[in-house]
């Protein structure tokens, strides 16, 4: 199926739409997305907070007014780059020896909400960035302009190195086992989205390899952990994985596996056209993803049912494979709303040839619930 393009004109991908869509399916399409896009947007946040609260997997400590605060480099780079290689860049001798990093002219409450506004704001947070940075007194003329440059300067400067997480810049004419993220043109749930996407897109400072059909994805323990109850039971210290600088996933191909990484860093809102969203929603479902359930049910319901619209030719077949899938993964909301559609709907089904080739056991609960609603009417 194809996926609805980028963001707001949600009415381009929907099935059997000759044009132009109605106002009615317009106004529900674009009501199911931002209600999609709130709750993911809300879910990451909440994930990343609890990632600094539970000190999980971090990497870095500061030190202010004799209090520790420990956190990740990775996610101070890409949320707030000019913070981190003024304050990190410039006391590499100390990280490599694990020494807490001083913060200074600033207190321990305000230094505290800086670190919990970085891992969970949905907002533009360069103004409190720039308030840190000057009550610590940094030299303004060496701050950089935008993010991308950052992430060059990361990978050619050896003041700023991030030391053994280095990514050269010739690593995909080495390794074509390395999966590419450039075809993915997919829409984050929020800011923070977007910049911890970047991590993933640009490898930058993995610290696990995960090896799925064939292909390597450069990913980060901490966020991995913080975002799936599968991960963070294989990462905590459990399991043999734990211990070890890669893994291997089985059961489950690379654009699935490539479509997880992105929602996990991302919260993307939408799958590329080649993934299959039942195999998805199994996988989520498998690796404790509930926000990517909830994504792969919303597309379902947009490129499978039409917002469960009018009935026309072309979504009459489409339902069905919806009704199927919904029964296999166990998605009984999604289910009985396809059950409802069909009943409602029955004549148009009965004469599809697509009907027949439904499971008994589905076409008998139809037929048992159409009952029931003549039943009730009379």
């Amino acid at each position: 199926m194809a996926r609805c393009e980028e963001g707001a004109t949600v009415s381009v991908a929907l099935l059997g739409s000759p044009g132009v869509c109605s106002k009615g399916l317009q106004r529900k399409g674009l009501c199911e997305r931002r209600r999609l896009k709130a709750t993911v947007s809300e879910q990451l946040s909440q994930d990343m907070l609890r990632l600094l609260r539970e000190e999980i997997h971090t990497d870095v400590t500061f030190s202010t007014d004799y209090t520790l605060f420990k956190a990740h480099k990775a996610v101070l780079l890409v949320r707030v780059p000019d913070f981190y290689f003024h304050i990190i860049g410039q006391t590499s001798d100390s990280i490599m020896n694990h020494e807490p990093v001083p913060v200074e002219n600033v207190e321990v409450l305000e230094f505290r909400t800086f670190l919990q506004i970085v891992y969970s704001s949905n907002r533009d947070i360069k103004n409190y960035e720039e308030e840190i940075c000057r009550k610590m007194k940094t030299e303004s003329g060496i701050l950089q302009k935008k993010l991308d440059f950052n992430f060059q300067k990361c990978k050619n400067s050896s003041d700023y190195s991030l030391q053994k997480h280095e990514i050269s810049e010739d690593i995909n004419d080495r390794d074509d086992s390395l999966i590419s993220n450039d075809n993915y043109d997919l829409e984050p749930a929020s800011e923070l989205g977007e910049d911890l996407l970047k991590l993933y897109v640009k490898h930058c400072c993995p610290d696990i390899d995960i090896y799925v059909d064939g292909k390597r994805f450069k990913a980060h323990r901490a966020i991995l952990s913080a975002r799936s109850s599968y991960f963070a039971a294989m990462l905590s210290g459990c399991w043999a994985e734990s211990s070890q600088e890669y893994i291997t996933l089985q059961g489950i191909n690379h654009v699935e596996m490539n479509v997880m990484m992105h929602f996990i860093y991302g919260g993307i809102l939408d799958f590329p056209d080649k993934a299959n969203v039942g195999q998805i929603l199994n996988m989520a479902d498998m690796y404790g993803l509930e926000g990517l359930k909830e994504v792969a049910i919303y597309i379902l319901r947009r490129d499978y049912c039409n917002f469960f619209q009018k009935p026309i030719s072309r979504t009459l077949t489409s339902i069905l494979e919806c009704l199927i899938i919904a029964h296999s993964v166990g998605v009984e909301s999604l289910f009985a709303d396809c059950m409802k559609w069909i009943v409602k709907h029955f004549a148009r089904f009965w004469s599809e040839r697509s009907f027949a080739n439904v499971p008994p056991e589905i076409q008998k609960k139809c037929l048992n619930m159409l009952i029931q609603s003549l039943v009730s009417i009379n």
